[in-house]
């Protein structure tokens, strides 16, 4: 079986907001990992929330007992990735719209 890498839809927070206009709610289910690239400039401190209900209710995605942050120009990998819906929320309101792009490792073959 071979491991692809795929784009998925950018998550975007607006100019002035502080969680995302659009959550991922759709092509995670056959994800082994997901990558998610900040933008070079962030106004607060970028938390990673995921939906194991499809995009009802969020938690702070969390590693040793501390919420995933993501800082300016930096990525982090979500492996293996057992959510159904993704966002990011900022600390305080972004100064710019803020994209952040989104990736996806999953397997093909037999």
């Amino acid at each position: 079986m071979s491991l692809w890498t795929a784009n998925l839809p950018n998550l975007v927070i607006a100019n002035g907001a502080t969680d995302t206009t659009t959550a991922i709610t759709a092509y995670l289910e056959d994800a082994e990992a997901v990558t998610i690239v900040a933008p070079s400039a962030l106004t607060g401190t970028v938390t990673i929330k995921g939906s194991v209900d499809g995009g009802t209710t969020y938690v702070d995605v969390g590693s040793g007992g501390n919420d995933v942050t993501i800082g300016a120009g930096n990525s982090v990998t979500l492996a293996p990735c057992t959510f159904n819906a993704l966002k990011v929320t900022s600390g305080s309101a972004e100064a710019a719209a803020r994209t952040f792009t989104v990736l996806k490792q999953f397997r093909v073959g037999r």
